[in-house]
């Protein structure tokens, strides 16, 4: 193996574009910021880093692969990285974008003449000049910029700048026949770094492989191709899975349907950073096809993770409701299915904004277009809206509940169910009348489930040639009749004379049945009646 098959550029290939770089600094003050101050501060720390990834690769990583001697390369190799301004790249894609970057350029500055460090302007120079020549140095014959950065964390440090960082990859491409001006460990060691894993797969099983598997394809060896489909292949057969068994027969009680739903996205929030670890940090992924995995990665966890915040709602719903103090159908559940569905919802836009703003994409602009547009709907949606806030205060008041006997406009029956937009009421033809939530908030509601007694009243009469005496005595058994029944409030039973009629002289009867019941009432009124006919027919009222 050697430099003549792989370009220099991969020699930090395996450190530079894999997991988050650990917080070590290669220095003997660890917490000591670093000084990028000035354009020679910020060059020197670069060279230095790449310096010290090569020489700790070659003296010890190379020997014992391990995951600590891979988190102090990350150490090292993030400190070159921070000497880049990724600001304008998306969060997601900084880590491998930065990355590749650093292997480019660190291979550019290794094949060029750079002037001594002296010659570098340090921070004093740079304050002595004016204007832009204040914010920017250009290396000497080349394009290559390094610029103060005005915001964000690094604002006053100088850094290589953002058109720089996305020209790297031409740099090292035009400078790479040249030969190279800065001691390299081994002549080796890049082939190395291109062709290895992570920790788990050491290098000397690597090179224990067929040519063949060692040969470069499209940026990666062929191995890495062979091993990416092995993991898309277990990562498809898993979410197979998980996806069959999201599905749900219609038998299964709401609550278990609504937890089997939550079974997809949950797997995807789990598996696809597992998968994506596996690829990037084991496998050792490099390049533009490690950025399109990172990526991707970012954003389907993200849409899982909404839909698990959409999906996690009805659960926590369904939970609620199955207590047996709330009615399924009643407005109580309505209103907490309603509230969870919301809440749910808001946390999927929150979650979905952090996405989109860990991919670069302006989440302030789609919101001000979402809500232009979400006032057109709400415009639109006018009378859904209407019914949904009668369906809160209906909630708030409670003049119905699921059960009761009311009476509202021509429906008369017993409530059904009250939802968020509408109210139905079986009437006592058996008939369902439906009412807009919207509407049986403006007419009178009569819940006559709600009285403590039942009015009775009806009115008898008795012949136009009865006495006064016989009138009297009919209206003293009548009276007599409803102060002794067990059933009717004394106080306010009542028998009257009414109406001087030309048929007859009409009786009014008037009482309060002390019951809720409708059949206790029926059977009480019956009872009632027939005393009525036998007081008027004893005192001879027929």
């Amino acid at each position: 193996m050697n430099a003549q098959r792989l370009p220099t550029v991969a020699l930090l290939a395996a450190i530079l574009v894999t997991a988050v770089p650990a917080s070590a600094e290669p220095t003997a003050r660890p917490l000591q910021p670093a000084d990028r101050s000035s354009p020679r501060a910020t060059l020197k720390r670069f060279l230095e880093a790449g310096d010290a990834v090569m020489q700790f690769t070659a003296d010890v990583y190379v020997h014992d692969q391990t995951r600590a001697g891979f988190e102090h390369l990350q150490a090292l190799g993030g400190d070159a990285v921070r000497c880049l301004d990724l600001q304008q790249i998306a969060p997601a894609a900084r880590t491998k974008i930065g990355r590749s970057a650093a292997i480019a350029l660190f291979a550019a500055l290794t094949r060029i003449a750079l002037p001594p460090l002296e010659d570098v302007p340090d921070a004093e120079q740079m304050a002595a000049r004016k204007d832009a020549a204040a914010r920017r140095w250009t290396l000497p014959d080349t394009e290559i910029t390094l610029i103060r950065v005005e915001s964000g964390p690094e604002a006053g440090d100088f850094l290589f700048s953002p058109d720089t960082v996305a020209r790297a990859e031409e740099f090292a491409q035009r400078t790479h026949a040249l030969p190279v001006r800065r001691p390299v460990p081994t002549q080796w060691l890049g082939a190395m770094l291109a062709e290895g894993g992570g920790w788990w797969i050491p290098y000397h099983w690597v090179h224990t492989l067929p040519a063949w598997l060692r040969a470069p394809i499209g940026g990666q060896v062929t191995w890495k191709w062979l091993a990416l489909a092995i993991l898309a292949a277990a990562y498809a057969l898993i979410l197979g899975f998980a996806f069959r068994r999201s599905r749900n027969p219609e038998v299964w009680s709401p609550l278990a349907r609504a937890l089997r739903k939550l079974v997809a996205p949950v797997t995807l929030v789990v598996v696809t950073p597992a998968f994506v670890w596996f690829a990037l940090v084991q496998v050792n992924v490099v390049s533009h096809l490690a950025v399109a995995i990172e990526i991707a990665a970012t954003a389907v966890v993200f849409l899982a993770a909404a839909g698990v915040s959409v999906r996690l709602a009805p659960v926590v719903a369904e939970a609620l409701v199955a207590s047996p103090r709330i009615a399924a159908e009643s407005v109580d559940a309505h209103l907490i299915r309603l509230t969870s569905r919301v809440l749910g919802i808001v946390g999927a836009l929150v979650l979905l904004a952090i996405g989109a703003d860990r991919l670069g994409i302006p989440v302030y602009g789609i919101v001000a277009g979402v809500s232009v547009g979400g006032l057109a709907v709400a415009l639109a949606a006018q009378p859904t809206l209407e019914n949904l806030i009668a369906g809160l205060n209906l909630f708030a008041d409670k003049p119905i509940r699921v059960g009761d006997r009311c009476k509202v406009g021509d429906a008369n029956g017993t409530v059904l169910t009250i939802g968020i937009r509408s109210t139905r009421i079986r009437n006592g033809d058996h008939t369902v009348t439906t009412l807009p939530n919207s509407s049986l908030a403006k007419m009178s509601i009569v819940n006559l489930s709600a009285r403590d007694r039942m009015p009775f009243k009806t009115t008898v009469g008795i012949r136009c040639e009865s006495t006064p005496t016989q009138v009297r005595a009919v209206l003293a058994g009548l009276q007599a009749l409803l102060d002794s029944h067990p059933k009717l409030d004394a106080q306010g039973a009542r028998a009257r004379l009414a109406a001087l009629g030309e048929s007859s002289l009409e009786i009014e009867i008037s009482a309060d049945v002390m019951t809720t019941s409708s059949g206790e009432f029926q059977a009480v009124r019956e009872e009632l009646l027939l005393g009525v006919l036998e007081v008027v027919e004893r005192c001879g009222g027929r």
